[in-house]
């Protein structure tokens, strides 16, 4: 995981020996190049499967300015990405958050921070587990066959697990073509929406991107929408000991998985609403993406898209169990936790921390086995994560600042991070005030209660003493190592690895 060989002494050769110390577990070093690595994250971020829905969503939050919102998002998810690109351009583990937050203010604070983005990617891959079986339901539904959602579900995530327990390469290639060819698919249909001019052949404008008459409140909660749609892109972290000169790629992967799915939002929103007559009738259509490629390619490419988004969608389930698995490694690690820390001899995957995480997501997924749609359930289980990663993100970007003061407290790192902290406090403010309503106001409670029981694990005996004796937070709190960050400038968000 270390960065070029060099004459200096930096941070991240510093962690990468204390690393090294002793009999500690550790994951295959430099096994990934950057495509494999940015995978992950844009696995994560399932750009495919998600714009066969998401256009329908923001449509119905903001109406016609959908892409505009989503423009927003982007440039105030550039500010938290930024964080966590300060971090990884300095070193890097598979613990990503823990090591990050933990080196700026104490294990403690790690801890909590990694505990959140633990259950995020375990509530993730479970609410995926129920949205590859909805799309499934629909695509077999075409072809006359009729299967419950939940056996679906649960086929979907043993054949996850599977995969997830092989090696990183071979499960980061699978992600990798899975999303690439249904990207490849639908950018077929956009092309002959294109070709023939959208709606009428005088459906393309750029009203989309323009506020429309929108009040600013109304379009403030369209970019809170899109916040969950572009979140994952810090997935890249986790494979901080896999990536080869990890301190290019792991940054480089988490601007370029950001702009990348980013971009596969903004593009097909606009060509779906350039589709359709207006946003009313884009808002008022479950799979809208899908409906364009009925109308414009026939009912085969319908089909196909339909199978494009599955494979998306599979995707995603696996990067989310890769990256809770080597999280939970990292933390156990860490922790002195013996059966959460083994790793595959032949594979060198986490295989103690895959079968726990694998466990409790799948026992998310039964959880809500009782919901009468596949929707229904991966709608709540995602809004229980969706809800958790604004608290791991802010406390990520506050870490950074801190960070950040120390090494060097230039005006541009300092001013950019701050930003990002005020953007995030305005979309958590938007997101519970008011408390949302119904089950939905019951799911922000128990993310409340999540955050105070992982708070509540530090008065496990002996926990806490043993996180402040780890050799990772000695090397990076060592003499000189604020002077040894590399953690470049707001500039560097997506410059590619050389």
């Amino acid at each position: 995981m270390t960065a070029p060989p060099s004459g200096k002494d930096t941070l991240a050769q510093r962690v990468d020996q204390a690393l090294a110390t002793g009999t500690r577990p550790r994951l295959r070093r430099g096994c990934l190049r950057f495509a494999r690595t940015v995978a992950l994250p844009v696995g994560i971020q399932g750009p495919t499967a998600g714009v066969i829905i998401g256009p329908a969503i923001i449509a119905g939050i903001v109406g016609e300015p959908g892409a505009l919102a989503q423009v927003l998002a982007l440039v105030a998810m550039g500010f938290v990405a930024y964080a966590f690109i300060r971090f990884s351009r300095a070193f890097n583990t598979s613990g990503s958050v823990y090591a990050f937050n933990a080196a700026a203010l104490g294990p403690g604070y790690g801890f909590v921070s990694a505990w959140l983005l633990l259950l995020v990617y375990i509530s993730f891959a479970a609410g995926v587990y129920a949205s590859t079986a909805d799309i499934a339901q629909t695509l077999l539904a075409s072809m006359g066959v009729h299967a419950g959602w939940l056996i679906l579900a649960l086929a979907g995530a043993a054949a996850a697990l599977l995969l997830g327990y092989l090696s990183i390469g071979l499960s980061s290639l699978v992600i990798l073509v899975c999303e690439g060819l249904a990207i490849a698919l639908i950018c077929a249909v956009a092309v002959a929406v294109l070709m023939k001019g959208g709606y009428h052949h005088h459906g393309l404008s750029a009203a989309p991107f323009t506020p429309a008459g929108v009040r600013p409140g109304l379009l403030t909660l369209g970019v809170v929408a899109v916040f969950g749609q572009f979140s994952g892109f810090e997935g890249a972290a986790t494979l901080g000991e896999e990536a080869r000169h990890s301190t290019r790629t792991v940054p480089a992967a988490i601007g370029w998985s950001l702009a990348t799915s980013a971009a596969v939002y903004i593009f097909f929103t606009w060509i779906v609403y350039a589709a359709f007559p207006s946003a009313a009738a884009v808002a008022a259509n479950p799979a809208p993406l899908v409906s364009v490629a009925g109308q414009y390619l026939g009912s085969g490419v319908a089909k196909a898209v339909n199978a494009a988004g599955l494979v998306s969608a599979f995707g995603a389930q696996l990067a989310c169990l890769n990256a809770a698995s080597r999280l939970l490694f990292a933390v156990g690690r860490e922790a002195a936790a013996g059966p959460i820390t083994r790793v595959s001899r032949r594979h060198g995957s986490p295989s103690g921390a895959l079968a726990v995480t694998g466990a409790v997501s799948v026992a998310a997924l039964l959880a809500t086995g009782f919901e009468p749609t596949a929707t229904r359930a991966a709608t709540l289980i995602i809004q229980y994560g969706a809800y958790l990663i604004l608290g791991a993100y802010l406390m990520t970007v506050l870490a950074a600042l801190a960070w950040a003061w120390r090494t060097g407290r230039g005006p541009g790192p300092l001013a950019a991070l701050a930003t990002g902290a005020a953007v995030l406090g305005v979309v958590i403010y938007h997101t519970f005030a008011p408390l949302p309503s119904g089950v939905f106001g019951w799911i922000a409670l128990g993310a409340a209660v999540s955050v105070l029981l992982g708070a509540t694990l530090l008065l496990t005996p002996a926990l806490l003493a043993r996180l402040r004796r780890s050799p990772l937070l000695a090397a990076a709190n060592a003499p000189g190592a604020a002077t040894a960050d590399r953690g470049g400038t707001p500039g560097d968000l997506f410059k590619p690895p050389q």
